[in-house]
């Protein structure tokens, strides 16, 4: 109907919302189609921040395709526009999602400078579950780097936050990255106590594929410590849960 009418800022926003409903689904090739029939009608329009939002959103599909290296140039078109019109919180946001974008490439330090700066806005905004995420995110890019002290320091901060907030997926997601983290540092204890804790938020959750990976991680730390018998037992949920998801 939008387009038949020629409203170009109902058009974008309908291109916009099927994008993302798409992206919602998985599918990411139709989330891109959409928004890039969004991105030419705020480019038409000299719309700015529609413009960036869509760079956001096809980099935010590219990323979920696993095309890191195109995810993270779109991200920075979002970032570079953000900046243009002074828009704080997309800044922020685009800082973080081009740093999971260089994460996932193996530029660790370079991921680090933007969750960092993601951090500094998020704190500026008062944005708690920004700062939980950035916290989060940081905490990953410094196990990748085998950096234990800072891995710790910062995936505890996001499970203080996200406990504070009630934000379940943050809790289970930072209770993971320390079980990784104590993993790493040969503190098996330590390590199955966190993985626990994730694995009982998955099933709060109802999050399969996680429940799968936390059996699979205390499977991994049971055989560490010479216990095969437990670590077969979590081994084959793991592999039960994979085959049927």
């Amino acid at each position: 109907i939008a387009e038949a009418v020629g409203d170009n800022t109902k058009e974008s926003a309908a291109y916009s919302g099927l994008g993302n409903a798409h992206h919602s689904l998985g599918s990411f090739q139709q989330a891109i189609e959409y928004h890039s029939k969004d991105l030419r009608i705020s480019k038409d329009a000299g719309e700015r921040g529609g413009e960036g939002t869509a760079y956001g959103n096809l980099g935010n599909a590219y990323y979920g395709l696993g095309d890191f290296k195109q995810a993270a140039e779109y991200q920075n078109q979002q970032l570079s526009i953000a900046k243009e019109v002074g828009d704080r919180a997309r800044e922020g946001m685009a800082f973080g999602n081009l740093g999971n974008a260089y994460e996932r490439l193996g530029y660790y330090k370079r991921a680090i400078e933007c969750h960092d700066q993601c951090l500094s806005i998020a704190k500026e905004l008062g944005n708690r579950a920004g700062e939980g995420s950035a916290y989060g995110n940081l905490s990953i890019c410094y196990h990748s780097l085998g950096d234990s002290k800072h891995a710790m320091e910062y995936a505890t901060e996001h499970l203080r936050i996200a406990e504070e907030m009630g934000d379940k997926i943050g809790e289970k997601n930072a209770q993971a990255n320390l079980g990784d983290v104590y993993y790493q540092l040969g503190e098996f204890k330590q390590a199955i106590k966190h993985y626990k804790q994730t694995l009982s938020l998955t099933k709060e959750l109802g999050d399969k594929a996680g429940e799968g990976k936390a059996y699979g991680n205390l499977g991994n730390v049971f055989q560490s410590l010479g216990h095969y018998d437990k670590a077969i037992e979590y081994i084959e949920k793991a592999l039960a849960i994979k085959i049927q998801i």
